[in-house]
């Protein structure tokens, strides 16, 4: 049974995730949310206040948590499965978020300048948080492009226990975006400490699959263009965590700022 709670625990994040959605939104807002962040014309009035910008950008966060966290389980889900359409739909929903992230990196210098004289310094946070959402978009597109692009060649898949051990490490990753959701969501950030030990715990599980993975390849139990798909993902997966790290860190210095 042991081995089914970070399972349980993924699909009760997710539906905690879709009451807050529905219960927090407008029908209209709903439709700009599936990409993960809202639009920049949001911030079209002029002189922008520090707290509207962080109300918007903790809202920018917890979206693309939610999306990230969907796009990994089901991009894990839908490789060992050979789920094509899956694939399709989610790689939408992906772009979408990629080209957002790229308008609110476009435009972070309009924001600035519309910036409050006494809000200023919140520039530097909007800056930072900015940043870290487009390297998570990044991130998470080289996760699932290389899984549909190796069913589409139609390599050889996996074996039944590389499987097992990506869908082990799939909750792992999966359980360790929800808790960070659930930091930013209730603004308990004392909670990031214990984030950074759930991302070592995930890195040290990680290197224990790398490590068996090696063997495989000694013992030829593998080929080549398997090995550089799973090291791949298993790369942008580390540089996901990291920045999902940095973007709590930069979320509670830009609340700690702004109160204060």
């Amino acid at each position: 049974m042991e081995r089914f709670y970070p399972l349980l625990w993924f699909l009760l994040g997710m539906f905690v995730t879709w009451v807050l959605l529905r219960s927090s939104r407008r029908t209209k807002a709903l439709s700009k949310k599936e990409s993960g962040i809202t639009d920049i014309d949001e911030f079209s009035d002029s002189p922008i206040k520090a707290e509207n910008v962080l109300v918007k950008t903790t809202e920018d966060s917890s979206n693309a948590i939610i999306m990230i966290s969907k796009a990994y389980y089901l991009g894990m889900s839908g490789f060992q499965s050979e789920n094509i359409k899956l694939f399709e739909e989610i790689e939408v929903e992906i772009e979408e978020f990629n080209q957002r992230a790229r308008k609110l990196k476009a435009n972070t210098y309009r924001i600035i300048q519309q910036l409050q004289h006494d809000s200023i310094e919140t520039g530097h946070y909007y800056v930072q948080i900015v940043d870290y959402l487009r390297e998570m978009a990044h991130s998470i597109k080289y996760v699932v492009r290389p899984l549909h692009d190796h069913l589409l060649t139609d390599h050889k898949p996996f074996t039944d226990n590389q499987y097992a051990e990506l869908t082990e490490f799939s909750n792992q990753v999966t359980d360790f975006l929800n808790f960070a959701l659930h930091i930013i969501r209730v603004s308990r950030f004392e909670q990031i400490d214990e984030l950074i030990v759930k991302r070592k715990e995930v890195l040290e599980f990680m290197r224990d699959q790398e490590n068996r993975y090696i063997r495989r390849i000694k013992r030829k139990e593998t080929n080549s263009r398997n090995s550089v798909l799973y090291f791949g993902v298993m790369s942008e997966t580390k540089h996901l965590l990291l920045q999902t790290v940095n973007l709590l860190k930069a979320t509670r210095d830009f609340v700690s700022y702004t109160k204060s």
